[in-house]
């Protein structure tokens, strides 16, 4: 590839129509000036031209789904406390720690789809964290999950991400419109469970999957997202393996190789209400 904006220079044989979805790691990235998992980030990775972005969620005592990383808030915000020993009203004043976005707040998950004007027109991965491994809080998560995808219209425009297959098969068996994927270090054994399972994909850091692995999973039906690139090498090594979504670090990069680039729309403020 001769410059950064060219395409790839071989065909793109997935399960994903000959296309690469493009996915804003945590909205901009964690070596982004953008909070991770904060609003300004999100707003500008989707207005560059995104067809998407992961986030993590957690859920609080109150049954309310909060988009951050961490479990404790004291490493990421201005409070503290465990989110999971907390209600929605305890941390809605919580501002996220950043140098250049000083203002930028906790965001709810149905905040942050409240502030889009058409949720619909994107595809979000929720990597769903927890603690707790038992089928009544399982049934709990759950509901909440399917209370938003139901709210926003989302069915068919969400993938789920964890590593526990029993918390995917309930949410399966819930029925609430999400595409499922483990996310797993090992290929051998993942793959076996999403087949066990029935489940939609197979999420995997780059490092663990090779392209062969990749088109393995395809010849079974299983959808690939790679995640862990940042550098240039390493989102186009990704683009080699022909997944059928890429989670970056670099959102700039990826969606300047397909020409998805919103030169007019790089920036915040571009998509709110």
């Amino acid at each position: 590839m001769g410059c950064k904006k060219d395409p790839p220079g071989f065909t793109i044989d997935n399960l994903n129509d000959g296309k690469i979805g493009c996915f804003g790691h945590a909205g901009m990235g964690f070596y982004s000036s953008y909070p991770v998992n904060s609003w300004p980030g999100f707003e500008s990775c989707l207005a560059r031209g995104a067809d998407g972005t992961e986030m993590d969620i957690h859920m609080t005592r109150d049954s309310v789904l909060v988009i951050t990383h961490s479990s404790d808030l004291k490493e990421t915000t201005t409070c503290s406390g465990a989110i999971s020993d907390l209600t929605w009203a305890d941390i809605t004043d919580c501002n996220l720690k950043s140098i250049f976005f000083k203002d930028a707040k906790l965001l709810s998950l149905d905040e942050f789809l409240q502030k889009l004007d058409n949720p619909k027109q994107y595809i979000f991965t929720w990597d769903i964290k927890f603690k707790e491994f038992n089928q009544t809080y399982y049934g709990v998560y759950s509901r909440a999950i399917q209370k938003v995808v139901i709210k926003n219209d989302l069915f068919g425009r969400v993938f789920i991400e964890n590593p526990f297959g029993d918390f995917l098969h309930h949410l399966q068996m819930n029925g609430n419109g999400a595409k499922l994927f483990l996310l797993s270090d090992n290929f051998e054994e993942g793959m076996e469970e999403v087949l066990d399972r029935g489940l939609f994909g197979l999420s995997m850091h780059s490092k663990h999957i090779s392209q062969e692995q990749v088109k393995k999973a395809h010849s079974q039906g299983i959808r690939i997202t790679i995640y862990g690139v940042l550098t240039e090498k390493e989102n186009y090594a990704a683009i080699e393996k022909c997944p059928d979504y890429i989670q970056t670090d670099n959102i700039n990069y990826l969606v300047k190789v397909f020409g998805k680039f919103n030169r007019n729309n790089g920036f915040v403020h571009s998509i709110t209400k």
